[in-house]
């Protein structure tokens, strides 16, 4: 791409309480563009996860845009779905700012001055990969290693139907290429805290069903964080398992996001498109899985998002809140 190998003084970010794929991009394209000679430095308002803190950069990583080290001149912005995704601060600061954005979320408005979005991808990592390897940039070390993350974690460790043979030959690529899988691993299962087991034995004990057992639920609320000791980070993938319950076709969580705000997540493994039921709410994602910010209280976003599903699941899904302990 002409504009990494002609310009230089790169900013590379992604979105606010960024997931595997958000810091794995970043890594990778630090990792690409000091490969390249260029200056490049990270950025991200709420920072690395601590599960994620094992993550190489070549370059300095901030959460303030007041310690960069110089002045960038192009804004990078990976895996966002929306220029808002990259947090209030950085809106502000990069106005003006000639940007680039590499995304694979479908519906992604295009809201940079240059735009490569593809959600035939299954990650922002798997983009930069096919890019790497047009411009003759060896997948190996912390960027292959990077690049690994960013795909494990948008495909459920290559389980997901967005995996593609594709996917498969760029992961092979990175492991011919010297990644270590069984240290990989070990990095990135193996991290948790004992506070954060609590979190999720709570959480599980307060899932319910409903829609005749076709849709499988559980609230975040921000009392149950301060009683583990623990932060929203921790619930990572959560939502995931929920899919596990015998059949479920759509798993929700729900989180206070501020005063009569609330942030669902939705997930699903069937025919139903997620995203579109997101969408409803002025929200997006995947196919598979997305989210929306809902102005109301957590109560009545169950109401609603039930509504919807219920539509959407058709008969024998009953929009009732018949809510069973699972």
């Amino acid at each position: 791409m002409h504009i990494l190998r002609e310009e230089d003084d790169f900013l590379v970010t992604a979105h606010v309480n960024p997931d595997g794929d958000a810091i794995g991009s970043m890594s990778a394209l630090a990792w690409m563009l000091s490969r390249m000679g260029k200056r490049v430095a990270a950025y991200n308002e709420t920072g690395i996860p601590h599960y994620l803190q094992w993550v190489e950069f070549p370059c300095p990583f901030s959460s303030s845009l007041h310690h960069l080290p110089f002045t960038p001149r192009r804004l990078i912005v990976l895996d966002c779905g929306s220029a808002a995704r990259g947090g209030e601060a950085l809106e502000q600061y990069a106005q003006g700012m000639p940007s680039l954005c590499i995304d694979h979320h479908i519906n992604t408005p295009g809201f940079a001055d240059v735009n490569w979005i593809d959600p035939g991808f299954a990650a922002v990592g798997e983009m930069l990969a096919t890019l790497a390897l047009q411009m003759d940039i060896s997948l190996e070390g912390p960027l292959g290693e990077a690049v690994y993350l960013a795909m494990a974690s948008d495909t459920g460790n290559f389980s997901y139907g967005n995996t593609t043979p594709r996917t498969l030959e760029i992961a092979a690529a990175i492991v011919r290429s010297g990644l270590d899988l069984e240290s990989f691993t070990a990095k990135h299962e193996t991290n948790w805290s004992l506070n954060r087991v609590h979190l999720w034995g709570r959480l599980f004990n307060s899932v319910h069903l409903a829609l005749d057992g076709q849709v499988a639920y559980m609230t975040l609320p921000d009392s149950l964080f301060e009683e583990t000791g623990t932060a929203l980070e921790d619930a990572e993938g959560i939502v995931n398992y929920l899919r596990r319950i015998v059949g479920v076709k759509v798993a929700l969580t729900l989180r206070d996001a501020g005063p009569d705000k609330c942030k669902i997540s939705l997930r699903t493994h069937g025919a139903l498109n997620v995203q579109q039921v997101a969408a409803e709410f002025g929200g997006g994602g995947h196919r598979n899985a997305a989210g929306a910010v809902l102005a109301m209280p957590i109560d009545r976003a169950l109401e609603a998002v039930l509504d919807v599903l219920a539509r959407k699941l058709g008969p024998g899904a009953h929009p009732g809140l018949d809510e069973l302990r699972a």
